[in-house]
Order: C-alpha cells, then structure tokens, then sequence
C-alpha cells in the first residue's frame, strides 16, 4: 500500500529536483490555525526516530526568524502548494551531519544527494 499523498505531491517532487522555493498553506496542528509560509522542499517520508512514521512533507521555514526552521506537515494537512521562481541553495539550509543517501526521496544536490 503506498503512502497517502497530497494532489500537489508531484509539485511538490518538482520543486524539491529543481531547487525550487515553495509556499505552502497548511493546517498547524500546534497552533490550530492554517498557515502560509515560504519554504524549501526537503522531503516526503516518515520522520527518524518520530514515534509516528506516516510519511509527511518535510520543509524548511526560509521566513522562522528562530528555530525550528524545520516543519513536517502530514498529506491532510496540506491545503495548497506553489512553486516559486526563485531557487535555493541546499548548502545554506544543509547545516546538520548530513550522511549521503538519507532522504527518502532520491534527488541529484550534489554532496546533499
């Protein structure tokens, strides 16, 4: 059984290929709103060592003036995708012991692949 998937996942899959800024609105669970925020598409897969593995889009705030910049939102929760024009370095978010191979999803970013 795959995993479910938002009707923007394979925008989603674009943008993260092509280094592509996005904007997403989603519901926040924490705060029990909807947000919008601008981000870089990281990946779509469980998170590790989260007690709850359903995949989730993985993303990185470019706007959080402070930690976390990092924000998961499961398929249900993602009400809208754009992609943007503009692009992003992976180099500039990547700041972790980052070990080739680890994404779920497979993309060509070089040293960060």
């Amino acid at each position: 059984m795959s995993p479910p998937m938002h009707a923007e996942h394979a925008t989603f899959l674009e943008a993260l290929a092509n280094k592509r800024r996005v904007t997403v609105t989603f519901f926040h669970q924490k705060e029990g709103r909807e947000r919008t925020i601008t981000c870089a598409p990281l990946d779509f897969g469980p998170l590790r060592g989260a007690k709850d593995q359903s995949p989730r889009y993985q993303l990185w705030d470019l706007e959080a003036k402070r930690p976390p910049y990092n924000v998961t939102v499961l398929p249900d929760d993602l009400k809208s995708l754009t992609v943007l024009d503009e692009p992003f370095d992976p180099a500039s978010i990547i700041r972790w012991a980052f070990k080739p191979n680890a994404w779920s999803v497979a993309r060509d970013w070089g040293e960060f692949s």
